[in-house]
């Protein structure tokens, strides 16, 4: 497929759709659809949130971009798991479900040395403990098969065929990694073909799914410069394969997504993406980020003001959403959104 191609499709995609009644057009602050409220929440210790997996007791355990991990109440309040010096470089968390090797409730963290070091999983116990779990094996020869630019960490859903295994995102050689419960690491795919992708978060979706039942989501974008909307929502089957029918296309970032749960207000059982547009590095912090909200394949603008979303999931009955810049370069907030309906 071509630039060209890809272009095409973009012109198609879901976004812009119209639709969604913000306060203002121009969103320089935290702005959300009547019926629901968003707010940044005060998290103090919490310096960059990037990436979070919720835990038992409407709590949730946050990666910190400088370093850390942190335990997190619905209000915001803070806990130190594991400190920076055990912790250098977190992305994507996950909690281990019963039955992943005896590691119920311990937490799983995609971690490197640095921004270009190779990225590994390590074990989090209950004590605050860190341990190499997982070292995720080159795919190529050189700096280009390299798994660095660490994102996201899954467990596969319950009763689907990803199901028992532990799946890691990294950038920078665009593969998904598969590991199981005893630490080994192999790649489920590698998509650089015909062109060479950015990847950031997965979803899986359920058995009675109508678009892609039983299927890994794969947040993706053309590795390009520039603000063109070449971001899509890719088709990962459980052999690996990338399926040619995207699940939904035309976005500038597409960072996390996910469907709302059935009783939150009249959003209830949506599917919703967080778009991150420019990167913030670049655009010195423009407030181009948003949530948007699907509709008989429409993207509506439901929340808008944020920086950077990179991660979106619920805790209960709100809606969390980690931006590493929503206060400026390397400062950040946990912003939740909730339905007042």
């Amino acid at each position: 497929m071509a630039v060209a191609s890809l272009a095409a499709l973009a012109l198609a995609a879901v976004w812009p759709a119209g639709g969604g009644s913000l306060a203002g057009a121009a969103a320089k602050r935290l702005e959300v659809e009547f019926g629901y409220e968003i707010r940044a929440l005060k998290s103090k210790g919490l310096t960059s949130p990037t990436y979070m997996a919720p835990q038992a007791g409407a709590k949730m355990v946050v990666s910190d971009g400088p370093g850390g991990l942190f335990t997190v109440t619905g209000a915001g309040a803070a806990t130190e798991l594991a400190g920076a010096a055990k912790l250098k470089n977190p992305a994507g968390v996950a909690v281990a479900p019963a039955g992943f090797g005896g590691f119920d409730g311990q937490i799983f963290v995609l971690a490197s040395a640095d921004n270009k070091s190779p990225c590994e999983v390590q074990r989090v116990d209950k004590s605050g403990e860190v341990n190499a779990f997982a070292t995720l094996p080159a795919v190529g020869e050189g700096d280009a098969g390299k798994p660095s630019g660490c994102r996201d960490l899954a467990f596969g859903a319950a009763g689907g065929p990803f199901a028992g295994k532990l799946y890691a995102v990294s950038s920078d050689n665009a593969t998904v990694y598969e590991i199981d419960s005893s630490g080994k690491a192999r790649a489920l795919g590698t998509y650089n073909k015909p062109v060479e992708f950015e990847l950031s978060s997965i979803y899986f979706t359920s058995a009675t799914d109508t678009k892609a039942p039983n299927s890994m989501l794969l947040g993706m974008r053309v590795k390009m410069t520039g603000t063109g909307k070449f971001g899509r929502i890719g088709v990962i089957g459980a052999d690996g394969k990338l399926s040619d029918n995207p699940y939904y296309v035309g976005f500038i970032r597409p960072t996390a997504f996910g469907y709302a749960p059935p009783n939150w207000g009249p959003y209830g059982g949506v599917f919703l993406i967080t778009d991150a547009g420019k990167p913030a590095a670049d655009s010195a912090g423009e407030r181009d980020g948003v949530v948007l909200r699907i509709e008989k394949g429409v993207a509506h603008s439901f929340a808008a003001g944020l920086v950077d979303p990179n991660c979106l999931k619920w805790v209960g009955n709100k809606l969390y959403v980690c931006d590493p810049s929503d206060k400026g370069a390397g400062q950040g907030s946990l912003v939740v959104l909730s339905s007042m309906l």
